[in-house]
């Protein structure tokens, strides 16, 4: 018991990483993991007590975990077949239920069923019959905590998910084995079975990507060309469409995204910057260009993975230098700490394609940026989002929550303003100094990105600002 219900947990966390990818990071994703987890184990409490009522037999229970182990190794050919179709399918909210079902279904229910029996095979009388049975549940309480931590802590960041999935399902095997009595060639066919999947699982896993697994995230290294200089390109991403960070393959040189001019734009704005924050540093490839566009100043850079250094110095060309502090945090925590002042604070900060984390949202943590911004400091925030479809809401929300603090907010389509706006980075500026005529600046130092001014843009009224107490930002984002 110790040892499924141990499996339970890592399959959980391992199977989160498998939808990543394609349904991202939200709360949705979670919620829909959680539920149909908890319900098909439930599921299988019910009929497995009801089979140990029928049949008490221990090698019942090599049936169960052997294909129980079969359905796990299912899981590990979802990701190329199954997870795609059914992300482009429908709502991400009904999707990721279906995605879950279809993953967690079988091995949840099996598992379940192990408890039931397990404690109807040790209770041999009524007088401690109670005691039996607690002594059992805490067992699998203790193997649910201890697979808990291990994948959280260690497994997933050493093996990766892959390989994770493909090791719960062997042991799952050898449990099987290990309670079957006496030898049974059926159920040696399906353990056998399970291993030809798993080899053949293994030897196909990741279709040509390098994945990366960290304390935080699954992370894919893809390779591609540049179609406008032909030089080969490395980039770090989350899902199989955006890429957070990318760098020149054959010097290490980073890529500028169209958004970098907008943080540019903020130290032309101050007129020079000596000091400045980015929160969000993925593969620190924006700090290096700042550097290099402004010898005299200093970057601190705030990332809550820190397993991107190594990543962004093997694979992006990135060297530490000494007017680039690194802060391995979360963005909100440093900031309830950090001083000031900064000429410049910018934030880059994702959880997922275009989720930002919820806690760099709300006003309470746009007070802490300006506290920690000079009087005629400048905010920039880089954000995917879209003001006129169905997540408006969420860009409405977070412009809201910043206006509630800096008097100056200007917000810009930086692929162009397109009929229908479609989803998009979007950089918001903001400056504290309300005697500041913002717009009229950026016009008279890069017309050509003050062209993509969303003019006339207005929170729609009653619109309420995020706050650390309310912000439904997946939400928002679902359109909800």
């Amino acid at each position: 018991m110790f040892v499924s219900a141990g499996v339970g947990m890592v399959l959980e966390l391992a199977g989160s990483r498998l939808m990543a990818p394609h349904f991202g990071n939200s709360l949705f994703v979670w919620t829909s993991l959680i539920g149909v987890i908890l319900a098909f184990m439930s599921l299988g409490n019910y009929l497995g007590g009801r089979l140990a009522d029928r049949w008490l037999d221990a090698s019942v229970l090599s049936w169960v975990m052997g294909i129980a182990a079969l359905g796990v190794v299912a899981m590990s050919f979802s990701e190329g077949t199954v997870l795609p179709a059914l992300a482009t399918a429908g709502s991400i909210r009904l999707m990721s239920v279906v995605a879950a079902c279809l993953l967690f279904a079988v091995p949840s229910m099996l598992l379940g069923v192990v408890t039931p029996n397990a404690s109807r095979i040790r209770v041999h009388g009524l007088e401690h019959a109670g005691a039996t049975v607690g002594r059992l549940y805490a067992l699998a309480t203790l193997g649910s905590i201890a697979g808990t931590f291990a994948a959280g802590f260690w497994l997933l960041s050493v093996m990766g998910t892959h390989r994770l999935i493909l090791l719960s399902a062997a042991v799952l095997v050898v449990l099987a084995a290990l309670v079957m009595g006496r030898v049974d060639w059926r159920k040696v066919a399906l353990l056998l079975l399970v291993a030809a999947l798993a080899a053949l699982s293994f030897a196909t896993a990741d279709g040509g990507e390098v994945t990366l697994d960290t304390q935080y995230d699954r992370y894919m290294l893809r390779t591609a060309t540049d179609p406008i200089s032909g030089r080969p390109l490395v980039g770090l991403s989350r899902d199989f469409i955006s890429a957070e960070s990318v760098s020149y393959a054959d010097t290490g040189e980073p890529y500028a995204f169209d958004y970098y001019a907008y943080y540019d734009l903020a130290a032309a704005l101050h007129g020079g910057v000596s000091r400045a924050l980015l929160i969000g540093g993925g593969t620190f490839s924006y700090p290096r260009i700042f550097l290099g566009a402004n010898p005299g100043a200093t970057i601190d850079v705030v990332e809550i993975d820190g397993e991107l250094v190594s990543v962004a110095e093997e694979h992006f060309g990135f060297v530490r230098d000494e007017r680039m502090p690194l802060h391995l945090e979360d963005g909100r925590t440093f900031l309830n700490r950090a001083t000031g002042p900064y000429d410049v604070v910018l934030v880059d900060a994702f959880k997922s394609e275009s989720t930002v984390p919820y806690q760099l949202t709300t006003i309470e943590s746009w007070r802490r940026c300006a506290d920690v911004l000079a009087d005629d400091g400048i905010l920039v925030m880089n954000v995917i989002a879209s003001p006129t479809d169905e997540r408006a809401r969420f860009f409405d929300a977070l412009v809201a929550s910043i206006s509630a603090v800096f008097p100056n907010v200007e917000v810009f389509a930086v692929q162009g303003l397109a009929a229908d706006f479609p989803l998009q980075n979007t950089s918001i500026v903001a400056a504290l100094d309300p005697t500041l005529d913002l717009a009229a600046e950026i016009e008279a130092l890069a017309p050509e990105l003050a062209a993509n001014r969303i003019a006339g843009y207005e929170v729609p009224p009653g619109t309420a600002p995020l706050t650390d107490d309310f912000a439904p930002v997946d939400q928002y984002l679902m359109g909800l």
